[in-house]
């Protein structure tokens, strides 16, 4: 299990076989970069998300060496079945996927997306997480927290 506790103390969990599932994403040689969405829930005193499930790239997702887009229908009705099922406790956490650098960190394009995301206000919770995965199973995990800012506003960098 991974706990990561960010400055403002929002906990992230995630439970071991979901690292391991993340770990078998990471990029290998020319593979593309894979990603897809976090699902879980929150603990309703306190600041603790818990990651209980992430879904995995589709063969409708556009992968390039340095680029990744998921199809936004094939996830959204993941996360709306996952709400059903659940009975309303878990959601959309964030978002994951693969950079072909050690020590990964957010490009421009991975910022923007945590910011629409931030602006649209279509988000049950009102903290985003942006996991990245590196070659060397290095993880950047980034804090965005709507109720404070549009952009991300603590992150982590975890080696295996």
């Amino acid at each position: 299990m991974m706990e990561i506790v960010f400055k403002d103390k929002t906990t992230l969990i995630i439970e071991s076989e979901l690292l391991e599932k993340l770990y078998s994403y990471v990029q290998v040689g020319s593979a593309p970069e894979n990603g897809g969405v976090l699902l879980g829930k929150k603990d309703v005193e306190s600041e603790t998300y818990f990651v209980t499930d992430l879904s995995v790239p589709s063969s409708k997702d556009i992968k390039g060496r340095f680029s990744f887009i998921r199809n936004k229908d094939v996830t959204q009705k993941l996360i709306d079945q996952r709400w059903k099922d659940s009975d309303g406790i878990e959601n959309y956490l964030g978002e994951w996927h693969t950079h072909p650098e050690m020590q990964p960190t957010p490009s421009s394009v991975d910022k923007k997306l945590i910011n629409i995301i931030i602006e649209d206000k279509s988000n049950v919770f009102s903290k985003v997480f942006l996991i990245i995965l590196g070659i060397d199973k290095s993880i950047y995990v980034g804090l965005a927290n709507a109720d404070i800012s549009k952009k991300i506003i603590d992150f982590k960098i975890i080696k295996e």
